[in-house]
């Protein structure tokens, strides 16, 4: 069992490398032309109210984004690449979608990618090109408190994800959900968008479901 003196040794050590790592981040994209805060606060309050667990889910989520960046930027390639971009974190994580969902992708288009636990771990370049909140923020706040959106529209988005997780959409489906607002619910900017999600396509791993993907068209309001 681990003593209280050993754990007061680890917290600093996570934080640490949690805070180096959005850095590192914030500096990846900056190479594309993107400015984006690593954090307010570098004390990072958000991330040291998480359970130790939670702390390490985010540091692996973080560390893997930041590897997959870093791997396309080695091969000379932009983040803006969203094919690309999308396809190397699914290889990372062993995913596969339906066949013909990147004939669907255009590159304005945001992509976003959840784990069956609805744990938000890939968001395409176009993401961080309209978003306000710090790296800090988007990995330690689930997303139900990061946007808000009409509690119709809510309970659609939510029926079409569990369509995809329980493989009752056999291919890549199409939203019947129309445009909307969106807005940020914490964040220094409160940014308001008009968004449209468009396709979306389960993720299987040896045969079985393990996450979803989707896109959405945006406008800042």
């Amino acid at each position: 069992m681990q003593s209280a003196q050993g754990a007061q040794k680890q917290t600093p050590d996570r934080v640490e490398r949690f805070r180096l790592l959005c850095e590192r981040l914030a500096l990846v994209l900056e190479k594309e032309g993107l400015s984006v805060k690593p954090y307010h606060d570098p004390a990072l309050p958000h991330f040291c109210r998480l359970a130790n667990d939670q702390k390490d889910l985010a540091l692996q989520t973080l560390k893997d984004y930041v590897e997959i960046c870093q791997e396309v930027q080695a091969e000379s390639y932009s983040l803006k690449d969203s094919p690309r971009f999308c396809w190397k974190a699914l290889r990372r994580w062993g995913l596969v979608p339906s066949s013909d969902f990147f004939d669907k992708l255009e590159m304005a288009n945001i992509v976003e990618i959840y784990t069956s636990d609805n744990l938000q771990i890939f968001r395409n370049l176009r993401f961080f090109e309209v978003s306000t909140y710090t790296l800090e923020e988007l990995y330690t706040l689930e997303w139900w408190k990061l946007y808000g959106r009409e509690e119709a529209v809510t309970r659609d988005l939510f029926a079409a994800a569990l369509d995809l997780l329980s493989g009752k959409v056999p291919g890549t489906m199409r939203f019947q959900v129309g445009k909307h607002q969106l807005w940020e619910l914490c964040s220094e900017g409160l940014r308001r968008f008009e968004v449209e999600p468009r396709y979306a396509s389960s993720l299987r791993r040896s045969g079985e479901i393990k996450g979803f993907l989707f896109t959405t068209t945006v406008d800042c309001l």
